[in-house]
């Protein structure tokens, strides 16, 4: 019984710390097309209303019709800008990593130079 319990106490202490090390790797969440309005009217300006994009690495899948309602609302054309950029990158960045990974020329790059997917870059400013 005493052999059976060292196995299980590792385990269980290595769950625990595996759990324990998930939970500090949430960020802030990212703002919804409602919060990038109210920080619009709340006086922020352009520059200001980004930098909390960027922070909060926010992406929206916006339409033409969004981004129409957006302005009649109120948000900057500078912000407007970085959110269709923003979605452009995120567009290309998924279609990087979905294709350069698995579904290369060879179909699979298990050893070559790069075998892990190409990072995310941070976004810069339009």
């Amino acid at each position: 019984m005493s052999t059976l319990g060292f196995p299980l106490s590792l385990g269980l202490s290595l769950l625990l710390l595996s759990a324990a090390g998930c939970a500090t790797l949430e960020g802030p969440k990212p703002l919804t097309g409602a919060q990038v309005v109210e920080l619009a009217k709340s006086g922020r300006t352009a520059p200001q209303i980004i930098e909390e994009l960027k922070r909060t690495r926010t992406v929206l899948s916006l339409q033409a019709s969004d981004i129409v309602a957006l302005h009649e609302s109120g948000v900057p054309n500078e912000v407007l800008d970085y959110l269709q950029q923003a979605q452009i990158e995120e567009i290309r960045w998924r279609e990087r990593l979905s294709q350069s990974y698995w579904y290369g020329p060879g179909l699979y790059r298990g050893f070559d130079p790069y075998p892990l997917p190409p990072p995310r870059r941070p976004r810069r400013a339009p």
